[in-house]
């Protein structure tokens, strides 16, 4: 059996997919697959390489069929590449691995007698020859041995090297190319190397990924009917995304960063599930579609019964939702906590006095006086009130009417550093409800007052906090890593497993949830105007901003003297240190330190590149007053180490606090609901406030929805793992043990929030389970409602 005949076409593949020209630093034909023994050229110039490719373990990752391999050296020993000798039957179609069974999960070995001598692997291209198009490749494995010097046998002299793939190799006329493990940056590649695989693959790249604007939120997406009640113009300014069809027809995800056959699987069969459960609910409530009596009602339909829901932790023994110290723990430790702020000043037109808020103050303080002394704070939605015409008016369509408020919350800090809602302006300029002045029975119209902030955080975290800040901007970072930087280079390595199938749930959500009439709107207050209050939002946001002390800092909530009690900052801070810990040892290997990584910073033409293409995908530019203000200047160390930690952190910790806990505090609708459907009554009891509730099939709806998005997926990645991705791309033993490092420094994280827990117990107050670097059982965290458990901080915004 010879290799495959014909002259070598020169051409390969990017992570696309697509084709690229190559040059001729290259050796082929000749390998012994699985037992089977090719014939092979003289020992004289030659030695012997081992190949073993290892597969993905998803069900379609595998391949049954041909392949073959083309080795490529440095280039170094002949100026146009290696060849093989005189009188071999090595031709340049690449050694034939034979015709066999790539079973996904496994490891196919071969062995290759004949690679020219002078042939030190640094590139090869791996081609797929079946007829059943995908084959996930994890990695390649090559070791060399030298014959001896009378071709008799095996000199003893070793070379190991690997090759991270972690890619389909489609079955088209080009392979994959994938380039030895240990990072280069773009300098320290061999020049015609880089000229002919490292240069070329990038332009493939940029044919591929390419940036594009939101203008396919429409019903459907091609829709250019402006006057259509399904219209939606495109966002701007806004983060950008990857280029994909908007016909409707298909998909135009990038194959590696479409999901994978499990992922694909597990988010179909969860939907379905979720689905069904609404499906065996008490149709007399569902199909009359008439508001509950009670909340006992509610939850004994919903959580009881023929549906017998989960219940979420809100609703856990010993947790009272209605109360105001449940209402404020919420602002630190629940579904959002980025918008508690310090407040410096009383709000203009605040109208509140110490009499309005009774015995919410403690004696002998004053709201002034604890104003300056830093115990007030506040929940501020005031931006809503641009909407509140629009959303306010009488529906056309029969819908039910959705009423909306732009509440101001003031609260306090008490003597045991819990914070309390004391008032709530709905309105600019409106009456201020506090519990004081609530006479109703029951205080339902103060629950009223807080569910109308919630209601308002209800919409701000999803469509900017969740959606804008972790998702679309998520995509920004990872479209221009693709398009920049080579996966030869330690900040590819670095990052691309925190963007992990980001893109293909993005797309899915365009379809699905923010597009017209999809989810969101449909559930949430601003119906139509949902994404029109991100893009609104975007306009103030900031890259600095998106790093958690920075953040913490510009709303005054980072002092623990200033907030004693704020487990999502205590345990997120302990991840952030740890994470900036492990970039900053990492990338000093490749960078150095000091002037000389300032140097080696500003000679990286690729950094530079990917840099470029980050701001100009958040649109950035067109307003910025402050650009250096508005981002990083890229010069130094520092400066690289701030941009990446700051990526890894929103892409990993900071998605899991804000998605993984939605369930939890969303799923019951009095306590953070969607939408509300009147204006404030002048009375309110039970059935009132119940009849302002979303209607049963809206709250069905919304549930099922954040029950989807908070489970786990079967084949999850998460920060800090060693069997997994992220570990998988370092082969510098230098980056495999800074990242060894950083597990460890991980798994003293896991026992601080533990301790965090357990003191937070014992003052009564329910554990922080969100940022658990590490799976958790326990039964002190039983209460939880995550189905498959808590399993850790996933690597990417992937759900």
């Amino acid at each position: 059996m010879k290799g495959i005949a014909g002259a070598f076409t020169s051409t390969l593949s990017t992570a696309a997919g697509t084709a690229l020209t190559a040059g001729s630093l290259v050796a082929g034909a000749g390998a012994k697959v699985q037992g089977i023994i090719l014939p092979s050229a003289k020992k004289h110039g030659v030695k012997r390489a081992k190949v073993r490719i290892t597969m993905g373990d998803n069900v379609n990752d595998g391949m049954l069929g041909k392949a073959r391999i083309v080795i490529v050296g440095d280039g170094k020993e002949i100026p146009d590449g290696p060849r093989a000798p005189a009188g071999s039957t090595v031709d340049k179609d690449g050694f034939d691995l034979g015709y066999v069974m790539w079973k996904y999960g496994s490891t196919v070995s071969a062995t290759i007698d004949d690679l020219p001598e002078n042939v030190n692997p640094m590139v090869i291209l791996l081609y797929n020859d079946s007829s059943n198009g995908k084959w996930y490749v994890k990695k390649v494995e090559i070791e060399t041995t030298a014959y001896a010097a009378d071709g008799g046998g095996e000199n003893g002299t070793v070379k190991k090297y690997v090759f991270p793939c972690f890619s389909f190799v489609p079955n088209s006329s080009g392979g994959r190319v994938i380039f030895e493990g240990n990072s280069r940056l773009p300098w320290q590649t061999p020049a015609r190397i880089n000229e002919l695989y490292r240069v070329a693959a990038l332009q493939k790249q940029q044919e591929v990924y390419k940036f594009d604007v939101y203008n396919d939120l429409s019903s459907p997406a091609n829709l250019v009917d402006h006057g259509s009640a399904n219209f939606r113009p495109t966002l701007h300014p806004y983060p950008k995304r990857q280029s994909s069809s908007i016909s409707g027809k298909s998909v135009g995800i990038p194959i590696d960063d479409d999901f994978d056959f499990s992922k694909t699987y597990d988010f179909i069969s969860e939907a379905v599930k979720a689905t069904a459960k609404s499906l065996i609910a008490d149709p007399l409530t569902f199909q009359s579609n008439r508001p509950w009596k009670s909340v006992s009602a509610m939850t004994s339909a919903l959580f009881g019964g023929l549906m017998g829901l989960r219940k979420p932790a809100v609703l856990s023994s010993g947790v009272d939702w209605k109360s105001d110290k449940e209402f404020g723990r919420q602002t630190l430790a629940g579904v959002n906590p980025m918008e508690i702020q310090l407040l410096r000043a009383l709000p203009q037109g605040f109208s509140v006095s110490d009499a309005d808020l009774g015995n919410a103050l403690p004696a002998g303080l004053t709201l002034a006086a604890a104003v300056g002394a830093k115990r007030v704070f506040i929940l501020d939605y005031s931006l809503l009130e641009t909407f509140r015409p629009i959303v306010n008016r009488p529906p056309a369509d029969g819908k039910p009417s959705k009423y909306l408020y732009a509440p101001r919350c003031l609260l306090l800090r008490d003597d045991e550093g819990n914070v309390i809602p004391i008032a709530v302006e709905l309105e600019r300029g409106g009456k201020v409800y506090t519990r004081a002045r609530d006479t109703s029975v029951g205080n339902w119209q103060w629950t009223l007052a807080k569910a109308y902030v919630a209601t308002a955080d209800s919409i701000v975290h999803q469509v900017t906090r969740h959606w804008l800040e972790c998702h679309a901007i998520g995509e920004v970072y990872l479209v221009s890593l693709r398009r920049r930087v080579s996966e030869w280079h330690p900040l590819f390595k670095l990052l691309i497993p925190h963007f992990r199938f980001t893109m293909s749930i993005n797309y899915r959500a365009r379809t699905n949830l923010i597009n017209a009439d999809g989810i969101i709107e449909s559930n949430f207050t601003l119906g139509p105007k949902c994404m029109a209050l991100s893009q609104e939002m975007f306009k103030s946001w900031t890259f600095r901003c998106q790093a958690l002390p920075d953040n913490l800092k510009k709303r005054g909530v980072y002092d623990k003297a200033v907030l004693p009690y704020f487990p999502y900052r205590d345990a997120g801070m302990l991840i952030w240190n740890a994470i900036c810990k492990y970039v900053r040892a990492y990338l000093k290997i490749y960078y150095g330190e000091g002037a000389a990584a300032s140097a080696a910073i500003a000679q990286d033409a690729e950094l530079a590149a990917w840099w470029e293409d980050v701001k100009y995908g958040n649109s950035k530019s067109e307003f910025a007053a402050d650009e250096r203000e508005e981002w990083p200047a890229m010069e130094t160390l520092e400066d690289l180490v701030f941009v990446c930690t700051t990526m890894i952190w929103n892409a990993s910790a900071q998605h899991s606090a804000i998605n993984f806990s939605q369930y939890d505090f969303s799923a019951f609708a009095p306590n953070h609901p969607t939408y509300l459907r009147k204006p404030m009554p002048e009375e309110v009891d039970e059935k009132t406030f119940m009849e302002t509730l979303p209607l049963p099939r809206d709250q069905l709806s919304a549930l099922v929805v954040v029950d989807l998005l908070s489970r786990f997926s079967d084949d999850e990645e998460y920060i800090g793992r060693l069997d997994q991705s992220a570990f998988g791309w370092l082969v510098d033993p230098a980056a495999q043990q800074a990242y060894k490092q950083f597990a460890e420094d991980l798994d003293d994280v896991q026992e601080a929030v533990k301790r965090m827990n357990e003191d937070n117990k014992s003052k009564g107050r329910l554990p922080y389970i969100y940022l658990f670097p590490r799976t958790n059982r326990d039964e002190f965290y039983a209460f939880q409602s995550t189905p498959n458990g808590n399993q850790g901080i996933p690597n990417s915004v992937s759900i």
